[in-house]
């Protein structure tokens, strides 16, 4: 059984002015912190080829009246790929809501993007729309893995990465919107968050977070910990589970780069200290994005942050949403 964090984020959505306020929660829990795989209006799933994906999990909560006996379908040419697991009402805090369980399971034949829509109906007023993705790999690892520019189509994310294929290069050269800025400052006074949007690489225990420099080395604080391979394989999927850690930290007014620990090296967002520390390995380990929606529009104060564990240059290891920054200059 899945557990809700009481904390997770709220989405407002006000309908044709009504009086009626929809209040939309989505988070899903993996280990012991909240993974999100759900935007107000998209929902990214991922599985290997004719197997089943995490659950993706709506929340929704109305609030003047009680939602009961909604109208859920799931329309569109691959709309056979997504199923709704299950759907419930339960009651929090004085307040019933309907839970509904996304799933993703493609056909063994089918590799690639397969899309959706889910309409849910709670009453005559209130009708939601929810884009579904689904990411369909050939297997795990290696060439099986889907390129970046997958990753980021499925998570609904309009970026120019410079390449499109699954293998690039790891020279600095900056490639199509990527940023020469390998540090952030925190934007407001909020918490900085850090969301694992995916990771494609072997399986093991991966501790990240942030590090601070004094005046000869980084100082690393660590965030979390991705899981490794459990009843699902954390390693090659979007949204990884978290072993242990949570999802923000506050690094105060100081400048701040981002690390990963794998069993082999630490990668820093900074080359000098990749190359410094760690010269066997990729001095470029991190590119660095604009977030941007599916529109192209940039998103302020948010960064793709894409590591590099290995040498082929997929730069899709390890990806990180970054919340509340701006990039250092």
């Amino acid at each position: 059984m899945l557990n809700f964090d009481k904390r997770m984020e709220r989405v407002l959505i006000k309908i044709f002015n009504l009086a009626m306020v929809l209040l939309v929660n989505y988070s899903i829990i993996y280990g012991q912190e909240a993974v999100r795989n759900i935007t107000a209006t998209h929902v990214a799933l991922s599985s290997i080829r004719g197997e089943n994906s995490k659950p993706g999990i709506l929340s929704f909560t109305s609030e003047g009246e009680k939602p009961e006996n909604p109208d859920i379908k799931i329309i569109g040419p691959q709309a056979r790929y997504f199923s709704i697991a299950s759907d419930k009402t339960v009651n929090t805090e004085g307040s019933d809501s309907i839970h509904l369980e996304v799933l993703f399971k493609p056909d063994f034949e089918f590799i690639g993007i397969a899309e959706a829509q889910l309409k849910v109906t709670l009453s005559k007023q209130v009708a939601l729309t929810y884009s579904l993705r689904g990411l369909s790999t050939k297997a795990l690892e290696g060439k099986n893995e889907p390129p970046l520019a997958d990753v980021m189509q499925t998570l609904g994310y309009k970026v120019d990465l410079g390449w499109q294929t699954l293998a690039n290069h790891l020279n600095s050269d900056l490639q199509g919107d990527e940023l020469a800025q390998q540090l952030f400052i925190k934007k407001q006074a909020e918490k900085v968050e850090i969301i694992p949007l995916a990771r494609y690489s072997p399986s093991f225990h991966l501790p990240f977070g942030y590090y601070l420099v004094d005046d000869t080395k980084p100082v690393l604080n660590e965030v979390g910990v991705l899981s490794g391979t459990k009843t699902y394989p954390e390693h090659q999927t979007l949204f990884p589970g978290l072993e242990k850690g949570t999802s923000s930290f506050d690094p105060g007014d100081a400048p701040f780069g981002l690390f990963t620990t794998s069993p082999s090296h630490v990668a820093y967002s900074e080359d000098k200290w990749n190359a410094l520390l760690f010269p066997d390995h990729a001095e470029h380990a991190c590119r660095i994005y604009e977030a941007r929606d599916d529109q192209g529009i940039i998103i302020p104060g948010q960064y793709l942050v894409c590591f590099e564990e290995a040498a082929n240059g997929d730069y899709q290891d390890y990806v990180f949403l970054l919340k509340n920054v701006m990039a250092h200059q």
